[in-house]
């Protein structure tokens, strides 16, 4: 795989996956979810695929014995509280080319005419995108393929646990905002933004099977298939990482060390990616002298 394919794929799993961490190879027919015991109460870590289909439900029982045993759910943002139509106005507005620029200015000739022609062949009127960014395109491209495919964000995991813990009152909060998540993306150079336009476009028809595979890991507890798939993504790209991962787990651990002497058991939904590796944020919660471990179907 080149470093291209690799960032392309990198960024997709990012913007798609949200999973459960490794555990020294260790399987279960159910998703993971790892508990830090706190002080004063548990803060259990659920992982989660941010679009899912009709199909993939019912969900699997340890998500809801989760659910149950918690008073309140923490997602990356406060889903609960979120506004569509401002938040669309945002992704909009922070996706926008500057006056007088436009996305073939930023591509250049050649490249704004091969994927033209690529997304000409999905189906879709690059001209229509022709005021926007490159990460812009790419994810509304990627979000377009995903949904003719049956996955919905209305379906994710993230949706309907944020609307069942309402339905019961619990509450619902978030670890950051949407304009940090999407500056994210808006501040990635050019070359990185293009990359990842292009790669969206040349890997489209790979999607479903790549996106197949993420599901029936995750459903099944598959966490080593994970990690691999996701941490092998990043190896050429390690600013881009400690970027979009590592900086923002060490900016959550200490929210989540909190949680733990809250006296109220939470239940925290964060991606793959901040749940793998040495600096994961499981093993910075360790560093801080946390106890977590990952439950089995007897706890």
């Amino acid at each position: 795989m080149t470093a291209g394919r690799t960032l392309g794929r990198a960024l997709s799993y990012l913007i798609v996956l949200l999973a459960a961490a490794p555990a020294s190879g260790q399987t279960a027919a159910q998703p993971a979810i790892w508990q830090l015991d706190g002080p004063s109460s548990d803060v259990l870590l659920l992982g989660s695929v941010h679009l899912l289909r009709e199909s993939d439900y019912p969900l699997p029982g340890n998500i809801i014995a989760a659910l149950e045993r918690s008073e309140c759910l923490v997602f990356e943002l406060d889903i609960d509280d979120l506004d569509p139509l401002a938040s669309q106005s945002l992704f909009q507005s922070l996706g926008r080319t500057p006056e007088g620029v436009s996305l073939q200015d930023i591509l250049g000739p050649s490249t704004y005419a091969r994927a033209a022609e690529r997304s000409g062949e999905l189906g879709i009127d690059l001209d229509l995108l022709a005021d926007f960014k490159p990460w812009f395109a790419a994810l509304t491209i990627m979000n377009l393929q995903l949904m003719r495919m049956g996955f919905s964000p209305g379906l994710g995991l993230d949706q309907q646990l944020a609307a069942l813990a309402s339905a019961n009152g619990k509450e619902v909060l978030g670890l950051e905002s949407m304009e940090f998540q999407l500056a994210l993306f808006d501040d990635l150079p050019d070359a990185v933004q293009i990359q990842l336009l292009m790669q969206t476009l040349d890997e489209a028809e790979e999607l479903e099977a790549q996106m197949g595979i993420l599901v029936e890991a995750w459903r099944e507890g598959q966490t080593d298939v994970l990690a691999r798939e996701l941490g092998n993504s990043f190896a050429d790209y390690p600013d881009l990482y400690r970027s979009l991962v590592t900086d923002r787990n060490e900016s959550w651990a200490d929210k989540i060390i909190s949680m733990g002497q809250s006296h109220r058991q939470c239940l925290v939904v964060v991606g793959a990616l901040h749940l793998v590796g040495d600096d994961s944020l499981i093993e910075l919660l360790r560093r801080r002298g946390a106890e977590v471990h990952r439950l089995t179907h007897t706890d």
